[in-house]
């Protein structure tokens, strides 16, 4: 595989995204609103709940969680859009009859809506841990990040989300012909992540424990193979030509 040709078609995918307004606003608004939002509502908590230490490091270990599932909502559009954008402004053919394999044309919609998206939940994350230090370390008496827990977050979580995301995004593109239905049907994929985030408010799973967001990633990692053997296998050329629509 030609890495650089990959790069080519991000680059192209990149260039469209800017001049998409809506999906450049998209992928800054929610995770720096995130990162800002949720140290306003510790803040609130320890104000005017008065919430003790535990509870507010309990809170802090779990917040970041949302980013993971962000992580993965916000590339099913971008790359359901690369896909079914193509389909529908008829610029897929043109683009298979270019001397580029089928892994570097999917390498390349990987890469496209993969960068944009980790970069703006670096900022967002980055945002929310500062803002967090600054409102809390009054409270429990030392800054809470960074720590292992965000590590395990920006390392592996949120990237195997991301990834994950792009594939599921890619995969269901090539059944669908419209991009909100395929990023409605690729949302449903993520039940899982938000059971785990119910159980984990509940108290039945802890989102602070380092052990617990490792196993989580892993079960990305083991997802993130799977849809990309699936999506590897719907990105052909002979199926695109005689069988996507």
């Amino acid at each position: 595989m030609r890495l650089w040709k990959s790069w080519i078609l991000a680059k192209k995918d990149l260039a469209i995204m800017r001049k998409r307004r809506s999906l450049a606003t998209a992928i800054l608004t929610f995770p720096l609103g995130l990162g800002i939002a949720l140290p306003l509502l510790i803040e609130y908590i320890i104000i005017r709940k008065s919430a003790t230490v535990t509870i507010v490091s309990s809170l802090l270990g779990a917040f970041p969680f949302f980013f993971i599932i962000l992580s993965a909502l916000l590339p099913l559009y971008i790359s359901s859009y690369g896909i079914v954008g193509e389909k529908t402004e008829k610029s897929l053919e043109p683009l298979l009859a270019t001397p580029t394999s089928d892994g570097e044309i999917l390498m390349g919609k990987y890469i496209g809506a993969f960068l944009p998206v980790l970069g703006a939940i670096y900022l967002g994350l980055t945002i929310f841990m500062f803002l967090t230090d600054l409102l809390t370390v009054s409270k429990i008496g030392h800054f809470f990040y960074p720590n292992w827990g965000m590590a395990i977050v920006y390392f592996l979580g949120a990237p195997f989300a991301c990834i994950y995301g792009v594939s599921t995004g890619v995969f269901v593109s090539s059944k669908v012909n419209n991009i909100q239905g395929a990023y409605q049907i690729g949302a449903f994929s993520l039940i899982p992540l938000y059971a785990l985030y119910i159980l984990g408010e509940i108290g039945i799973v802890s989102l602070s424990s380092n052990t617990n967001l490792l196993i989580i990633s892993a079960g990305l990692l083991v997802a993130v193979i799977l849809m990309y053997m699936l999506s590897r296998a719907t990105f052909n050329r002979e199926s695109i030509l005689t069988k996507w629509k």
